[in-house]
């Protein structure tokens, strides 16, 4: 099965491809991008989407607008179309990264995507205790920003994630960042989804965690056209943990699909995810999370949970909580629930002399805050919740 080809039709140059791109790109063409009946994709048609919304020929010039970088200690890499900016970015002269040829990822439809036209690939490495920042601008039809980040052995290592695209464009971003986390280390992954109206995107996050080492992936999504979030945990080795916290706030149409995946590999290892939703006017969220359990990982823990509140009748919720377990002495659990708001809680915040606006805002902010407890960065954390507070008022 071949690529779509309005998306061949722009993107067949492979001129500046090395092997693994061009290896990427034939795996590509035989697997095909996902198409209307394909069961991972079925809620989110993002193939024909994009072929009707995004002219992947465009090309402009980007500028950084600095108002939206956070005021932090820490170094602050900007791209721009998928390609690093030395000039706008601030780099701490601790912090080792090189640039250079693109190397294997995964072998899912998006990932070989980025794999094959990604213009260079970024590899960061820990080294020092402050925040890594890391921005997106993209003004092109279609960007394919590639970052990999060792975190390593002992080290405590946090990365804050955000796409920033011009209003009134249409434009795609495939992006992939992988992370390696050595033994006795902590990995933090923030994402913080604003987009504008027509934005488009595919994000995917991958983590491989080391022997007595965490990590933990934050999302945060609030708005955009169509937003895809791959996110891939693979826990290693023993006394490993992975810890996913998403909310997804969408009013208008926004729609938002966190697909996620946990594999436990060995034995004493620990998974906690928690999603929230909450879903206003015409939006759509979805969320598919698995949850594997091999049959070596003996001694697991594993928990899983999607709660969400539709304030619309025309709002769309899709969930799908999976285990899939081969050992036999472990603890896992899921679950989903999804309603309205709860109207006794109303009430008697009413009684109180609460008027009834601030009283749903009140309840629903309480409903939110539980994902933000592994936000450590704090201008993040306050841009979440003016995000959150801007949204429920």
């Amino acid at each position: 099965m071949m690529i779509e080809s309005t998306l061949l039709s722009s993107l067949t140059d492979l001129s500046h491809g090395n092997q693994a791109q061009k290896d990427a790109l034939k795996m590509l063409n035989e697997i095909g991008l996902p198409h209307k009946k394909s069961e991972a994709y079925k809620f989110t048609s993002i193939t024909s989407i994009l072929e009707k919304n995004v002219s992947f020929e465009s090309k402009e010039e980007s500028k950084v607008d600095t108002s939206k970088l956070y005021k932090e200690d820490g170094s602050h890499l900007v791209f721009i179309n998928g390609v690093l900016s030395n000039k706008d970015s601030n780099i701490s002269p601790k912090l080792k990264l090189e640039i250079r040829a693109v190397t294997e990822g995964l072998h899912d439809p998006f990932s070989l995507l980025n794999t094959a036209y990604a213009q260079e690939e970024v590899s960061i490495e820990s080294g020092y205790e402050d925040p890594v920042f890391i921005y997106h601008f993209n003004t092109n039809g279609i960007s394919n920003p590639r970052i990999k980040v060792n975190v390593k052995d002992g080290h405590t290592f946090r990365i804050v994630e955000k796409l920033i695209t011009p209003e009134e464009k249409k434009t795609f971003t495939n992006s992939y960042i992988e992370f390696t986390v050595g033994k006795n280390a902590f990995g933090y992954h923030t994402k913080v989804q604003n987009y504008n109206a027509e934005t488009f995107s595919h994000e995917t996050v991958v983590a491989s965690v080391s022997r007595d080492s965490h990590f933990y992936n934050n999302t945060f999504s609030f708005e955009g056209a169509m937003v895809r979030n791959n996110l891939t945990i693979n826990l290693a080795d023993e006394n490993c943990e992975g810890h996913m916290y998403g909310l997804f706030l969408l009013d208008k149409k926004s729609h938002v699909d966190n697909n996620t995946s946990v594999d436990h590999l060995k034995p004493n290892s620990y998974s906690n995810e928690l999603y929230k939703g909450i879903l206003d006017e015409k939006s759509t969220g979805v969320f598919n999370g698995k949850i594997y359990v091999r049959q070596d990982a003996q001694k697991t823990n594993a928990f899983q949970s999607n709660n969400n509140i539709l304030l619309s009748e025309d709002a769309t919720l899709h969930t799908k909580p999976q285990l899939e377990i081969w050992a036999d002495d472990v603890k896992c659990s899921h679950g989903c629930t999804s309603g309205q708001l709860d109207e006794d809680a109303i009430f008697y915040l009413r009684a109180r002399g609460i008027n009834e606006k601030s009283a749903k805002a009140m309840i629903l902010n309480a409903f939110a805050s539980e994902t933000m407890e592994y936000v450590k960065v704090e201008s993040v954390r306050n841009e979440i919740q003016s995000l959150i507070d801007k949204k429920l008022m």
